[in-house]
């Protein structure tokens, strides 16, 4: 990966031309042609450096329930187990992190189905029986943008809260919205006019795309159209999902101070429980391990955290795009 690919692919996570011909424009800046730049994503994506470019969607406002869940795996199980919840459409990350509870997931509903009954039959058939439900109550900070230059995380900071009024106010989409959803969530073609293809597939016209994933994003129905990046293949070896355990009443002081961290793409207040009392949860990214805890470190010292938990992952299970409407 040379100096122009990390310079493109830096580009491509923080704005993406929504316009006719965006590698064209993506060309302009880079002084280099288009077919380059079509040949350099191709490249990176065969690497497996490029995930892909699209749109990536606030479920909750199509109608899906999400959480993260925490598990406690036995070794003897973990194989079966990783099978199973791998298997089901609405999981797309998963990892083993060096904890009793060793399986991290993600997981997400459609709507009108039961949260809870669906994932405790997942569970159930995982053979799994400790594991917690760790859903997002409010975050500070998203910046999956990974500047490869600077070796840090731009900022694309959103801050607010879930209530059970915001989780009823979703939008009911139609079939069109349902055909945008899930066109737009695929890798954008590499082709001179990827709008227009789109357009093409569902009776449309290049327009009326570009319109409609603009709307998207103004309503926050998108949260971003871009190029994502798989930070371990781009050199980024160090990535630690930190559980802080923070006083309820330092929690938005200390919350808006990660999320100002360069090294930190995700801050997020999650529920606790008496048993678990870890209210917030940090993705740290750095060049190598021993780098992202000694930053951990110096950041529980100057913020006067005394308990929480570095989890490191030992092996990604899963790592895929959320898709919508399966």
């Amino acid at each position: 990966m040379d100096q122009k690919d990390k310079i493109l692919l830096t580009e491509i996570q923080k704005r993406f031309p929504l316009e006719s011909a965006p590698y064209q424009s993506l060309a302009r800046k880079l002084s280099i042609s288009e077919e380059e730049v079509i040949t350099r994503l191709n490249k990176l994506k065969k690497a497996g450096i490029l995930r892909q470019i699209g749109a990536i969607f606030n479920p909750h406002a199509l109608g899906y329930q999400t959480s993260l869940v925490a598990a406690a795996v036995p070794e003897e199980k973990f194989s079966q187990a990783a099978d199973v919840i791998n298997a089901f459409p609405g999981v797309s990350h998963n990892y083993l992190r060096n904890h009793f509870y060793n399986m991290w997931f993600t997981i997400a509903v459609p709507p009108n189905e039961p949260f809870e009954e669906t994932l405790a039959e997942l569970i159930k058939k995982a053979g799994v029986s400790r594991f917690l439900i760790l859903p997002i109550k409010r975050i500070f900070h998203i910046a999956v943008v990974y500047d490869l230059n600077e070796n840090h995380t731009e900022d694309n900071n959103i801050d607010f809260s879930f209530s059970d009024t915001d989780m009823k106010n979703f939008l009911v989409p139609d079939e069109k919205t349902i055909s945008l959803v899930k066109l737009t969530q695929e890798d954008l073609p590499r082709v001179s006019r990827p709008f227009q293809e789109i357009a093409r597939k569902i009776g449309l016209d290049e327009g009326e795309v570009l319109s409609w994933i603009k709307d998207s994003l103004n309503k926050g129905i998108i949260r971003r159209f871009a190029g994502l990046v798989r930070h371990t293949r781009a050199g980024v070896r160090g990535n630690i999902m930190v559980a802080w355990e923070v006083p309820e009443d330092q929690l938005e002081k200390v919350g808006k101070a990660l999320a100002k961290e360069k090294k930190i793409t995700h801050c997020y207040e999650r529920k606790s429980y008496p048993e678990w009392p870890y209210n917030l949860y940090t993705m740290v990214h750095a060049q190598s391990p021993e780098e992202a805890l000694i930053f951990i470190e110096n950041k529980a010292n100057e913020l006067k955290i005394s308990s929480y938990l570095p989890l490191e992952t030992i092996k990604e299970l899963k790592k895929t795009r959320l898709k919508l409407f399966w």
